[in-house]
């Protein structure tokens, strides 16, 4: 089944049309429907927040204040970072690519006007005050390409920062000093434990990918793309537990985002937001329900704000992508973030 969608947007007075021709393939739902695993739910009318500045964004993650709906979003391609709003369609810079040396941005989180930027391969980690936009701090694990792979980020309840590498079997941690700044230390190293790495080249190389901290500051869960596996770690013990999950739920599992038992998780392929249901002590879960939309498109990462889902569009899939998987198909340019209304259960 082929879906195509014309959108019409506005900037500075101009019409700007966007027409996204992507395919949706009725296997999906087909097979989804068969097996009886969740709900294949697609949704209308979102809008589109488009990156018009660049046609070489390719961006990775997305995080939302949720105090006002400002939202930042970062380029693997250059390390822009931008800054949105909800329901406004407009995307403005926060930080120029190259600023304070930072040439790709991949996972980032905000709270409390802090904002952390990973760096992927160079190794690198950025914390920014998003009030006036300074560099707090910015470190580095002493890692380059090939051996290192900082993916995604999240701040715990007690101010300190998680960052994740997805070649190199280490969980690094981000520690608030008493000047404001942030020193980085190796918080665990997967050696030994249910998390087990494996060396290869492309996305079967790519093993704990997205993470994110329970409210009440006890657990961490990771993801692990390439096993399409959830895991729980006790900040306190270190101890780690795989998630009970039946097999076969999730499939390439990237940005992950948490509200109370509910997990959001962005798969790659399909493409389509996992709608997931833990259990009180997260060692348990069950997928509830599947969102799809015609313009999501190698979704790499997720947010909620209110009512309302962020999806970040890497295409990553595509001619030109600097991720571990490409395409023969140019992107569809301007590349864009969706914003989409939940609809009630």
């Amino acid at each position: 089944m082929e879906i195509r969608v014309l959108f019409w947007l506005k900037k500075s007075g101009l019409g700007v049309v966007l027409l996204i021709g992507l395919t949706l393939l009725s296997a999906l739902s087909e097979a989804a429907a068969a097996s009886g695993i969740g709900k294949i739910r697609p949704h209308a009318n979102p809008l589109l927040h488009s990156f018009l500045d660049s046609a070489q964004v390719y961006p990775e993650s997305v995080t939302v204040d949720p105090s006002n709906g400002a939202f930042y979003v970062g380029s693997v391609k250059d390390g822009t970072i931008y800054q949105g709003r909800m329901g406004t369609g407009r995307l403005e810079v926060f930080s120029p690519g190259g600023a304070d040396g930072r040439v790709m941005a991949t996972g980032m989180f905000f709270a409390d006007h802090r904002l952390v930027v990973a760096g992927r391969q160079t190794g690198l980690i950025f914390v920014y005050d998003t009030r006036d936009g300074q560099l707090i701090s910015k470190l580095d694990n002493g890692l380059r390409a090939g051996q290192t792979f900082l993916n995604d980020a999240v701040f715990a309840p007690d101010g300190s920062a998680y960052v994740t590498d997805s070649v190199n079997p280490v969980l690094y941690r981000l520690v608030p000093t008493k000047t404001g700044q942030y020193e980085l230390r190796e918080f665990l190293k997967f050696e030994g434990t249910p998390v087990s790495y494996v060396q290869a080249a492309g996305a079967a190389g790519i093993n704990v990918n997205g993470i994110v901290a329970s409210a009440d500051g006890r657990y961490l869960l990771i993801g692990k793309r390439n096993e399409n596996r959830l895991f729980r770690i006790d900040l306190k013990s270190r101890e780690i537990t795989a998630v009970d999950l039946p097999a076969g739920r999730l499939h390439t599992p990237d940005g992950l985002f948490l509200q109370g038992d509910t997990l959001y998780v962005a798969q790659n392929l399909p493409r389509s937001i996992a709608v997931v249901k833990l259990s009180a002590d997260f060692r348990r879960a069950e997928l509830d329900r599947v969102i799809t939309h015609p313009t999501v498109a190698f979704p790499t990462s997720v947010a909620l704000y209110q009512n309302k889902l962020l999806v970040v569009s890497s295409q990553f899939d595509t001619a030109g992508s600097p991720a571990a998987v490409t395409g023969p198909l140019p992107p569809v340019v301007p590349f864009w973030v969706t914003e989409i209304e939940l609809d009630p259960k």
